[in-house]
């Protein structure tokens, strides 16, 4: 080789542009390569891998099973269905009005008088002697409720067994499981503003939380500064490339934030300050499509997370907040506390506005109420006016149940002749097609791996779960202390020295009703799903 500076530059120069393709490809794979290894790094970063868990069998007991029977043979006079058979709808005149319009209900078996017994519109019930017209065995006549949307007319039984009272003195009706009608279809007309209003404010409105419910001062830089930041905590991103989330006129009442349901407001003293709506708990994600969807719970939530971001909590309850599992919150651990740590899961918000004994504790509660104070006795300026509330009402009410649409038909058929064998429906009775008999189960009858609310000891219970969209609302229990469904009604779970066994905070386990037999737990668990 050549010992001339130059010529060797020359040299190097046309092996370079011999071997530049070569080159060239190298240096991109090494980008690549570093780019995918970041990445990883991010994503393990953002979404830690969660090692499957190793289920622990342990040796199944004969009686495994009877715990529940035992339970059941003790209720068996109440949970029966009310009356001898299901009232009849024959005919319903007009078949669409506005609210306020007088509608006549024809058919047989509705009662000689009211009594308990309710009539419906979309489940949304109207208010006897006020909405209610007339009421005889074969003819009701009542006028189209404010807060009710298009949907079935039905009429249901309540047959009350006796007053009983419940811990905090009060009293209540003891009834059996309820009978529903037939529904027949009927077009409420002249909601369109309100439906559009309550959209805005399901997904806008704070309720003025950030001053009257949780006094927590998040900056705004806390929730803007990091964009990836609510998807470790399960936040919901608003601009989701898959899944956009329609909020309608939301900012009407607030500024957006980069999640769902957070939202930015001037304080009284004029700082900004962050809130939530509705919509931050009640959004969920479609596990089967992976959608965004208003009135699931979000299953993936950590409120607790939010409160953390605090700057004038103090560092116990910071803590406390940041224990809550996804999914949960306990919003009395402060400003309204109960005095115990007890995160409990957030309900389902869509196709249950039928309730009449409302929360997870059984809390008879009218239908404006449940919608504008979550808290009863707040007061203003949390506690919203009535057009506020009926708005509310009408938005929850139009949004349509969901159902799981990959669902293995024949499985879920052998399904539903386990879910009679085993005896499901003594509580999770079909009626409405929520499967629940709204009833309260006392609490050492029931069961329960968790603490109860202040709600549930004052109700003396929890109310019997409803069992539509299950699919959507994992995980269960009013603790969300177990995972699947599978889990559930897996007698392993009643065992202790299993893996899916948890110390109970009562006598017996949470929910003692399991399937001994795989294959039929397998079917019942498609069946559920399948609701």
């Amino acid at each position: 080789m050549s010992s001339n500076p130059s010529s060797y530059f020359l040299a190097s120069v046309k092996a370079v542009r011999r071997h530049w393709r070569g080159l060239l490809l190298v240096i991109l794979v090494g980008v690549g390569a570093g780019g995918y290894w970041g990445y990883r790094k991010v994503n393990a970063i953002l979404n830690p891998a969660v090692p499957k868990a190793v289920v622990v069998n342990v040796e199944i007991p004969d009686d495994v099973t009877r715990m529940g029977d035992a339970i059941l043979k003790v209720y068996e006079g109440i949970m029966v269905p009310s009356f001898a058979a299901d009232p009849v709808i024959t005919d319903v005149s007009p078949r669409s009005g506005h609210p306020g319009s007088v509608v006549t209900v024809t058919g047989t078996g509705f009662g000689a008088q009211q009594g308990l017994n309710g009539i419906a519109l979309n489940m949304a019930e109207a208010v006897p002697k006020v909405e209610v017209l007339e009421w005889t065995d074969t003819k009701i006549r009542f006028t189209v409720p404010e807060h009710t949307t298009t949907g079935d007319v039905t009429v249901t039984l309540w047959e009350m067994i006796r007053m009983e009272m419940v811990p905090k003195g009060y009293f209540r009706p003891l009834v059996k499981n309820p009978r529903s009608s037939n529904g027949v279809r009927f077009e409420v007309t002249g909601q369109e503003e309100h439906i559009k209003l309550g959209k805005a404010l399901f997904f806008g409105w704070t309720q003025l939380n950030e001053e009257a419910s949780s006094l927590v001062k998040v900056p705004k830089l806390k929730i803007n500064a990091d964009p990836h930041k609510y998807v470790k905590y399960g936040f919901l991103p608003r601009n989701d490339a898959d899944c956009l989330v329609d909020e309608g006129e939301a900012d009407r009442f607030s500024e957006p934030t980069p999640v769902v349901g957070v939202r930015i407001q001037k304080g009284v003293d004029g700082e900004i300050r962050v809130g939530y709506s509705c919509a931050y708990c009640h959004t969920g994600r479609d596990p089967v499509d992976n959608k965004i969807t208003a009135g699931l719970p979000s299953s993936t939530l950590k409120f607790g997370k939010l409160i953390a971001m605090a700057e004038n909590i103090p560092e116990d309850m910071r803590q406390q907040a940041d224990r809550w599992p996804a999914g949960t919150a306990d919003l009395t651990f402060r400003y309204f506390p109960d005095g115990i740590e007890n995160p409990t899961a957030i309900m389902l918000a869509r196709g249950t506005h039928g309730f009449r004994y409302w929360s997870s504790a059984g809390v008879p509660m009218p239908e404006y109420q449940r919608h504008s104070n979550a808290w009863i006795n707040q007061g203003s300026p949390y506690m919203a006016p009535l057009k506020v509330s009926i708005a509310l009402c009408c938005y929850l009410n139009s949004l349509t149940p969901l159902r799981n649409t990959k669902v293995d038909l024949v499985k879920a058929g052998r399904g539903r002749k386990v879910f009679d064998e085993a005896k499901c429906y003594t509580c999770h009775t079909p009626w409405l097609g929520m499967y629940t008999n709204q009833a309260s189960i006392p609490l050492d009858v029931i069961g329960s791996n968790g603490q109860p609310t202040q709600r549930m000891k004052e109700s003396g219970g929890i109310r019997v779960s409803p069992l539509l969209s299950i699919y959507a609302t994992a995980p269960y229990l009013h603790d969300h202390s177990v995972a699947t469904l599978d889990d559930l009604l897996n007698p392993q779970r009643l065992l202790p020295g299993s893996s899916l066994y948890t110390k109970p905070l009562t006598k017996h386990p949470a929910h003692p009703w399991v399937i001994r037999d795989e294959a039929k737990r397998s079917d019942l668990v498609e069946f559920l799903n399948s609701l």
